[in-house]
């Protein structure tokens, strides 16, 4: 039955394609900030589902562009690479959104920690001790080894030694660069063979060497991050997310200090002049919070190249949610915000599947079906679509699909409809056409009232079926519509006497069933003809196609027959009917003079045989003023006997 539909020829532009790729990409990259922007703030469900269609509708809207401009005919490909515009456009949706949720979490943890310092501040300053915590870091605790040399004991720091001066010296620094060097070759696995050593400060104990510096780092990337007890478990969450990470990173050294000898040797300086909330969230916050497991700004442009460090944040995000069932609103991520009734876990993940389905349907909904439309490739433009819709009463959508297909014709079998609706179930065909009507195809929608929910539901059950002129010719008569030029209705069908088509005898169209009337007191649906007799075998069709006359390798579109196999062909005529033509009737029977002009009366037929006597001067003849006399009135028949005249 292939060979009874369009089929797409799968011709496309690669240049329109590639900015059909591009233009939808970046439209829908544009779109998501305001998306995301509105969805944060809409408090009812309903509307941000009605936005995410909006949305992939959008997106749907310049891809059908660039398919009816750029003529991307083949369905295969521009699925394909709509889904590639989808998947990048969904991505950065999502890094747009973590980027966004980063910072909102961001603003409450750095106001969170601001608190914690002033009131770690004010607990400081009513013991009496001499420290502030806004100060830069080595600073802070250099004040606090001065203050509590004594207890800590004369080995904890040597006499006359500040802890600054000893992490800035050259002797550190290169000991902490080799131990980068050493650690960034090391398996983080095997974190917990040095870990003890390293926290417990005793340099000598560790494998990389005393002089090294890392028991120094070590004891004070406990102090910042809290404790031996929480420092461990960030480690052992941080292995798990990456497990191919060094004993440099899983450690944490990577967060504090960098990932290279120049980063290492910026961030001894920046803790000489960074307080401790400054350096933790402003200048390693992004290390640290990745490290720690507290949210910190990133640049867009870093979460879109970190796709794993991505889902990861999604993950986060999908374990305490954003938003509750009452209140359709996000919320920084504070202790208060995060209430009991949050939509997360598998629920979550229900949303946000529902969501991608939300974007995605229309968008393919609204450009897939430009490039299964007919193309003409003689015309190399789509085919027209007909404005009138052709309706016709309720049928069985699969037995009209069989008989259609055996023969278009069987469509004329059923009711044809000037109007449709008013709770009624019926079909509609559109027509689609070349410029010439040579090649058509047809598309049929069956149409069900659904009392219940009080809705029509429309299916199209036929698509883009190849129908011939004759096909064309009789659809346009039935409804009383000029055929168009070529397209001339099958002699099967004639007007009756009460105007109502029905098929001539002699002829079948494959069905017993006449032909349908129009429904009770609409208008004649096609201009009278007088009944048309039985063709004869032989015998020209009184509506055959001229084009029939035409050689045999002419296109069977161009017969006025059935394309379908379904019914054999009609003889072509052995004489071509001549079109009418448009003659001048004033130029031939318009007044004319009656008497010859004057000639010689020697001449033969110089006599005027009314008379006996050589002819007058000419002149015309006219009518009586009177208006009771006619023209011959103006001749003198007194010498003629009328009596004997033979």
């Amino acid at each position: 039955m292939n060979n009874k539909y369009y089929r797409a020829s799968d011709r496309f532009s690669p240049v329109g394609l590639i900015l059909m790729i591009l233009c939808t990409t970046l439209v829908g990259i544009g779109l998501s900030w305001v998306y995301l922007k509105i969805n944060a703030v809409c408090p009812v469900a309903y509307l941000c589902i009605l936005l995410a269609a909006v949305y992939g509708a959008a997106m749907g809207g310049v891809a059908y562009f660039f398919i009816k401009t750029f003529k991307l005919r083949s369905p295969k490909v521009v699925i394909i690479s709509l889904c590639v515009s989808l998947v990048f456009t969904t991505y950065f949706k999502w890094a747009l959104y973590d980027y966004i949720d980063r910072q909102k979490q961001f603003d409450a943890y750095d106001e969170y920690f601001t608190e914690m310092i002033d009131d770690a501040n004010s607990q400081i300053k009513s013991s009496g001790m001499n420290l502030d915590l806004n100060k830069p870091v080595l600073t802070v605790l250099d004040d606090f080894y001065s203050s509590f040399g004594a207890l800590l004991g004369s080995e904890s720091m040597p006499d006359g030694v500040t802890f600054s001066s000893q992490i800035k010296s050259e002797e550190t620094i290169n000991g902490l660069i080799s131990a980068y060097k050493t650690l960034s070759d090391t398996p983080g696995s095997d974190y917990k063979k040095m870990l003890g050593s390293s926290l417990s400060g005793q340099g000598g104990s560790s494998p990389l060497g005393g002089d090294s510096g890392l028991g120094m780092m070590g004891g004070m990337a406990s102090s910042l991050t809290g404790g031996t007890s929480g420092y461990t478990e960030w480690v052992d969450q941080y292995l798990e997310d990456h497990p191919d990470a060094s004993m440099w990173e899983a450690m944490g050294l990577a967060a504090i200090l960098g990932s290279d000898e120049d980063e290492i040797k910026e961030s001894i300086n920046k803790l000489g002049e960074l307080n401790i909330k400054e350096f933790l969230l402003d200048y390693r916050g992004e290390y640290l919070g990745d490290f720690m497991g507290f949210p910190s700004k990133k640049p867009l442009g870093k979460i879109l190249s970190q796709p794993g460090q991505l889902f990861r944040d999604i993950k986060n995000v999908n374990k305490d949610g954003r938003w509750g069932i009452s209140s359709r609103r996000s919320y920084s991520s504070t202790a208060e915000g995060k209430t009991p009734d949050n939509v997360k876990g598998f629920m979550l993940w229900l949303v946000w599947i529902g969501e991608l389905l939300m974007i995605n349907i229309p968008a393919f909904a609204v450009s897939i079906p430009k490039c299964q439309e007919p193309f003409i490739e003689t015309d190399n433009d789509w085919a027209q679509k007909y404005p009138t819709q052709f309706k016709f009463g309720a049928v069985n959508a699969a037995s009209l699909k069989s008989s259609m297909e055996i023969d278009p014709l069987s469509l004329f079998n059923n009711q044809a409809l000037i109007t449709a609706g008013g709770r009624t179930n019926y079909f509609t065909v559109t027509l689609y056409h070349s410029r010439s009507f040579m090649e058509n195809y047809i598309l049929v929608d069956n149409t069900t009232y659904d009392s219940r929910r009080k809705t029509y539901n429309h299916k199209s059950f036929i698509k883009y079926m190849i129908v011939d002129t004759e096909f064309v010719g009789t659809l346009f008569t039935i409804f009383g519509l000029n055929p168009p030029v070529g397209c001339h209705p099958s002699p099967m069908y004639s007007s009756a006497a009460d105007g109502n088509y029905v098929p001539n005898a002699g002829y079948s169209s494959g069905t017993t069933t006449s032909y349908g009337a129009p429904v009770q007191g609409a208008p004649r649906a096609a201009q009278p003809q007088t009944a048309q007799p039985m063709q004869q075998p032989g015998q020209p069709s009184p509506f055959a196609n001229p084009a029939t006359a035409q050689p045999a390798a002419q296109s069977s579109l161009l017969s006025g027959g059935s394309l379908m196999g379904g019914q054999p062909q009609q003889p072509a005529p052995s004489v071509i009917p001549q079109p009418a033509m448009n003659v001048d009737a004033d130029a031939i029977f318009g007044q004319q003079n009656i008497i010859a002009p004057k000639e010689d009366p020697n001449a033969s037929g110089g006599i005027n045989l009314l008379t006996g006597k050589p002819k007058e001067e000419d002149r015309p003849l006219v009518a009586d003023p009177s208006g009771t006399s006619g023209f011959m009135d103006a001749l003198d028949t007194s010498n003629l006997d009328l009596d004997n005249l033979k």
